[in-house]
């Protein structure tokens, strides 16, 4: 969703917009403190006390009552405020892309391009934070690599989500209520409460909840002729529904002049409906035109409905110690993750005659997936700073140290699939980080000054556990294959986390027999479903030929009749011929990676006049590499032949390929300057950027085989049917795919008309380009399914993805002084120009002048828009009232798409909300 950064006024004083970059505070400077004056605004800058207009570089901050006006209440919702950051939540992880550099690896083994921070402590999984949206004192955006500043990994940027820190000697008291459209309610409170003469306590907290942002059109069983339960009969919900809350409490304590101690504790929890996009695929396959469907949230849900529980909590110490030569300030931090979602993604958007192009089967389909992760990450950082103001030398060193343990779960299910049964991930995997730095500003004259900075990483990477595809193959009378069975119906539960077979070669022979396989299987579910034939037809083992009924029973209505057809039926006398296993493919994970690598930065600054500022900076940033999920190197992935029973050969020597650190280097020059034009107050920024990045880390989805040929793996000794098992085991591969070209201009202004009119504008103009690219697979095509398409392609020249070449931002804005308090009001408009959502920028390679439509991921340009009015009675900020519009167009805009041979999923922006809002202090 696009907003313009929007100006909320309070006793008459004008807020200005803020650029501003994420640090921690010099002691005498809160980092909750923020001094407003007409149009000066202090942040904590580079890590102490700064005025924006000092700043020699490209950030943004947006205050408290610049989110609340406009309804922003996630870091989603900063998506399109800000020129050059695009933010995307796809199914519950959250992606930032700042100037189209970012990464879309949202794996155990994948690391943020632009971190986030909560309260300057680094969050390596933002899942959840989105309910951490309230008592904001402001955001934080820093654009450009931060290596020598704060973070990890911060090749992009990073951003910042700054709560208010307790008041000393102040007892306040707050409450907020709000009511919108989608039955939208929220509540907010605070308490700020003196401790004794020198301590406070801070409590803060909200509720939030909202009907879901999808319309499902499904009709019930009853309509469909399906044969489920009653708890079902009248359909199901979908995605976007929320149930957030979120508690917060602060202790600070200042026990001298030179002593300072804060504690921070914070709770998050989201048991919502989650985000499972809307599939494109059936209406992409029947001809339609996706830009005649003007309701996208309306869809045809199936199954059951999606279930988030996500629970992310995390404490925080920092003391603050001012010596007689110098400040120490150290950081540590706890935090802990459990986002865990189950859900099955809309049998389609909604669009005429969708339902002749859908059967009953299409809406009993529980082919579901669940995602668990859970994190607990720590953070220390030890950091040593100058106090003397006077000095023309400020520096900073310290050391920086960061770990985090996973455990994360990724489970599946082929319903009635005769194919596909289902996939399994379940790891362990640890990370370590640690990190040196030094970073210095030397006045060299009392208008120029000089920066250099300097950082050393060391990270280590390791993980265990196993990846797991299912192929059961079940055949009816005269051995007619093949049939698929029901899994994952009605009480179905994954196993999850409790998993306690690992390695399933029990004993040890390097071998798979048919009973191992199965024995593995069964230990990753942990209640199967009332209506699941799987566990009827294997409970017993494999079928070799005619069995008596007793012994593999068939659950009535969930075989395949005939040779993958359609219609459910149960096989004749309740036998079944033959079931056996399949191309079932098994890899334990043992990957392990170390590596360093060192970020720097050179600084230059000028101020030809106190109004008039100079720079220009060259900053790199590095991410670490890593390594992708094992795979047999030659045969034995497992899986017994579907012509008998003849074990498989499961080797453990497995290839893990790894892909190497990326790098961003960052050129900028850019000026900063204030001046008037008669009554008309201006604020003129500009600067031009430069990014020369390499070895991006690319993501994508390709198959076991095409990982092989990409590693150089000799495959000659494999089988046919073992090949096609490998082309169909679709999985996440990151490699070093290319360089890229990031570069562009941005202008920042504002007019301070009097009257207390205001107009705030931001342009940025970007081109990208992908340079010294090797071909990949086109993951859009599926290898055992299209291999003619499913090649290796050239990227070279394509543009990056979620990089508009033009971006504005603008905001127009009125105060009026009444006799009995103000009344302001914003309006806000953002525009975006084309943009491509995957690598490929939707060419078919194929057919170039007759494009496969679903290929097509070209998002065209956009206006969208939000207002706000707002009327604080008296001059004390009191009592508020205020009304709000975001996306006032309506225009319903892709975030994110996915495209694989089956699916085309697309992430929407928020649609059209407004609501009104009242606030109370005392």
């Amino acid at each position: 969703m696009i907003r313009t950064k929007s100006h909320v006024f309070e006793a008459g004083l004008l807020s200005a917009s803020a650029l501003a970059t994420s640090v921690a505070p010099a002691l005498a400077q809160d980092e909750s403190d923020r001094v407003e004056t007409d149009d000066v605004i202090v942040v904590t800058v580079e890590r102490r006390a700064q005025s924006l207009q000092d700043l020699a570089g490209t950030a943004v901050a947006v205050s408290a009552d610049e989110l609340r006006e406009l309804g922003i209440r996630s870091v989603e919702d900063l998506d399109g405020d800000i020129p050059g950051l695009q933010i995307a939540n796809n199914q519950g992880n959250v992606e930032i892309y700042i100037r189209g550099i970012g990464s879309s690896n949202n794996t155990e083994l994948g690391d943020p391009a632009a971190a986030t921070h909560i309260n300057g402590v680094y969050v390596p999984r933002p899942s959840g934070i989105g309910a951490g949206f309230f008592d904001i004192e402001r955001v934080e955006v820093n654009i450009g690599p931060q290596g020598t500043l704060r973070g990890r990994n911060a090749t992009s940027g990073s951003v910042n989500i700054i709560s208010f820190e307790p008041g000393i000697g102040i007892r306040e008291f707050m409450l907020e209520a709000s009511y919108g459209n989608y039955q939208e309610y929220r509540v907010e409170g605070m308490a700020n409460l003196p401790v004794t003469e020198n301590s406070a306590l801070r409590l803060a907290g909200f509720v939030l909840e909202h009907d879901s942002y999808m319309e499902s059109v499904t009709p019930n069983a009853a309509e469909l002729g399906l044969n489920v339960p009653t708890s079902e009969a009248q359909g199901v919900g979908v995605a976007e529904g929320a149930v957030d809350f979120g508690f917060r409490a602060s202790y600070k304590i200042e026990p001298t002049d030179t002593l300072r101690a804060t504690l921070t504790y914070d709770w998050l929890s989201q048991q919502g409906t989650g985000y499972t996009g809307v599939n494109y695929a059936n209406a992409l396959g029947n001809g339609i035109d996706p830009n005649t469907i003007d309701e996208p949230r309306k869809v045809f849900g199936r199954a059951f409905t999606p279930e988030e529980d996500t629970v992310h909590w995390g404490i925080k110490g920092q003391v603050d110690w001012e010596t007689p030569y110098f400040n120490i300030e150290y950081i540590g931090s706890y935090r802990d993750l459990v986002y865990d979602y189950e859900f099955v993604t809309p049998v389609s958007v909604a669009y005429p005659g969708a339902l002749d192009n859908l059967s009953p089967a299409d809406f009993d389909n529980f082919s579901r997936v669940r995602f668990i992760t859970d994190s607990e990450s720590i953070v220390q950082e030890l950091r040593f700073y100058s106090n003397d103001d006077e000095s023309p030398l400020y520096w900073t060193a310290g050391v920086f140290y960061f770990e985090e343990d996973q455990r994360t779960f990724l489970g599946t299910t082929g319903d009635r699939n005769p194919f596909f049964t289902g996939v399994e991930f379940n790891q362990t995997t640890a990370t370590e980080s640690l990190a040196f730095y030094a970073d210095a500003t030397y006045s060299v004259t009392e208008k120029f000054r000089l920066t250099g900075g300097v950082r050393y990483s060391e990270d280590k990477k390791e993980r265990f556990g196993v990846n797991a595809r299912y192929q059961f193959i079940i055949g009816g009378e005269n051995f007619s294959c093949c049939f698929g069975t029901g899994v994952g119906t009605e009480g179905f539960e994954f196993n999850g986390l409790d998993r306690t077979i690992f390695n399933p070669d029990t004993n040890g022979d390097g071998t798979l027999v048919d009973d191992e396989i199965l024995a593995f299987y069964f230990d990753g579910v942990k209640t199967f479903g009332i209506r699941d034939g799987l566990d009827d037809i294997y409970g017993n083992g494999v079928v070799l030929g005619d069995a008596p009924p007793e012994d593999h029973p068939v659950c009535e209505g969930f075989v395949f009749t005939g040779s993958c057809g359609n219609t459910f039926v149960p096989e004749i006398d309740g036998r079944i011929p033959f079931a056996v296993i399949g191309g079932t493919n098994i890899a334990l994970q043992n990957g392990s990676l170390e590596n360093d690598f060192i970020d720097w930065r050179v600084r230059a600054e000028y101020d030809i006049t106190d109004d008039n500022l100079v720079y220009a900076l060259v900053a790199t940033g590095n991410k670490s590499g890593g390594f992708n999920d094992n795979i047999a190197e030659t045969e034995g992935l497992g899986g017994a032949s579907p012509a008998g029973s003849a074990p498989a050969a499961f080797d453990t020597d497995t290839l893990a390929p790894t892909y190497d650190v990326e790098t961003n280097t960052l050129f900028e020059i850019g000026t900063k300057n204030q001046f008037e034009i008669g009554d008309i107050g201006v604020t003129l920024n500009a600067s031009v950027f430069y990014n020369d990045w390499k070895d991006l880390q690319l993501t994508t989805l390709t198959s076991t085989a095409q990982i092989l040929e990409f590693e150089g793996v000799d495959t000659s000794d494999l089988t046919q049917d073992e090949l096609d098992s490998l082309g169909g085991n679709v999985v996440s591969f990151t490699f070093n795919a290319s360089d890229a070209e990031v570069y562009g201009a941005q202008f920042d202004g504002k007019l301070r008309f009097p009257g207390n009119v205001n107009f705030d504008a931001t342009l940025l103009f970007l081109q990208t380009e992908i340079t010294g690219s090797d071909e990949i697979q086109d993951s859009r095509f599926q290898a055992d399914v299209d291999p003619v398409n499913s090649v290796n392609r050239s990227i070279e020249g394509n543009e990056l993805p979620r990089a508009p070449d033009l971006q504005f931002n603008g905001s127009l804005s009125k105060l009026w002084e009444l006799p009995t308090g103000t009344f302001d009001a914003v309006i806000s408009a953002g525009y975006r120009s084309d943009t491509f959502m995957t690598i490929f920028n939707g060419e078919d390679f194929s057919n170039p002048s007759d494009p496969e439509p679903r290929l097509n991921d070209v998002v065209e340009g956009y206006w969208l828009g939000d207002a706000g009015i707002g009327y604080s009675h008296g001059f004390d900020d009191r009592l508020r009232f205020e009304a709000y519009v975001n996306n006032f167009t309506g225009k319903e805009i892709e975030q994110a798409i996915i495209i694989t041979q089956f699916d085309n999923t697309r992430f929407f922006n928020r649609p059209r909300t407004y609501g009104v809002r009242v606030r109370a202090k005392f």
